[in-house]
């Protein structure tokens, strides 16, 4: 059985990983996934259990802890560990999946702004500086030529070290200005491409910063009680999700704006239907893509690494 480790999803391709997930989204039927087993943790945090089996007759099980606080103890706040089966129910792959889930989440939320942001969008804006922000911002470079990528966090010292982690996975091949902001307000005013990667309980990205045609991914408040965005960006927004049920179970933003008057029913299109080319008609709004992962986009590209 092969031991997977950070190396091993370090050396799979961007273009490889989003040739995968495309392909998982093009056709989700492929998959069947249990609801996933989510427990509480301390500190506000979570443990899940993600289980999956494709057609072809592989299955595979993610589990993760989500931490808030482990930054403090220099740990990331998202662990996990995957298990692969083949075929024949033999286990021929398992080991952390703590890369690999911030590997596919970073690459879905391009998949996502590549079909939905403007053409002319130049100006990529991440918000977080936590382990997942520096992927994020190296997966929306694979899909567009972005100018300038700016991170925004409440520490300095972790913004500067978040966007020396951009430069490193990025390269010098890649001709971008990376760079910390200071303003959070500004700095979306400005952005094309807003970005939200963080653990945040309280909103961040306000509606009243939008302006037509620009392009937010939300990517944390994976449960009710957790917010990136405000009511108002919500009710500003095209809506795209990932997957509509696993939403509306999960997702904090949109629950919380339900809460208030917003309906289920404005969903404009789930990933799937953007993806086969059905993205919902540009209406001068900005869009607003919101994703709670889901277990198929582990197995897809957890597949890239069997032996």
């Amino acid at each position: 059985m092969r031991r997977i480790d950070d190396d091993d999803v370090r050396a799979l391709s961007w273009e490889a990983v989003l040739a995968a997930l495309r392909a998982a989204f093009e056709a989700p039927s492929h998959f069947s996934a249990a609801e996933r087993v989510m427990l509480d943790a301390p500190d506000g945090g979570a443990y899940l259990t993600m289980p999956c089996a494709d057609r072809d007759g592989w299955f595979g099980v993610k589990q993760v802890s989500v931490l808030p606080s482990n930054p403090t103890r220099g740990l990331p706040s998202v662990q996990a560990w995957y298990t692969l089966f083949d075929p024949a129910g033999s286990p021929v792959a398992a080991g952390s999946a703590t890369l690999l889930t911030r590997m596919r989440t970073a690459a879905v939320s391009a998949i996502a702004a590549d079909a939905l942001a403007t053409a002319s969008a130049t100006r990529l804006l991440v918000v977080g500086t936590g382990s997942l922000a520096p992927w994020m911002a190296c997966a929306h470079a694979q899909v567009r030529e972005y100018e300038t990528i700016a991170l925004w966090g409440r520490n300095r010292e972790r913004a500067e070290r978040a966007a020396g982690e951009v430069r490193d996975l990025i390269g010098s091949s890649t001709p971008v200005r990376v760079h910390v902001t200071d303003g959070l307000e500004r700095a979306v005013r400005e952005a094309d491409v807003v970005s939200v990667a963080t653990t945040a309980r309280e909103p961040l990205v306000r509606g009243a910063w939008l302006r037509p045609g620009q392009h937010v991914d939300l990517v944390g408040a994976f449960v009710h009680g957790m917010r990136e965005s405000d009511v108002e960006a919500v009710r500003a927004c095209t809506v795209v999700v990932d997957e509509r049920a696993a939403a509306r179970a999960e997702a904090g933003d949109l629950h919380a704006a339900a809460l208030e008057g917003w309906s289920w029913d404005e969903v404009a299109a789930d990933l799937h239907e953007v993806v086969a080319g059905r993205a919902p008609p540009s209406d001068g709004r900005p869009t607003l893509f919101k994703s709670v992962g889901l277990a198929f986009e582990d197995l897809a590209v957890a597949r890239l690494l069997a032996p």
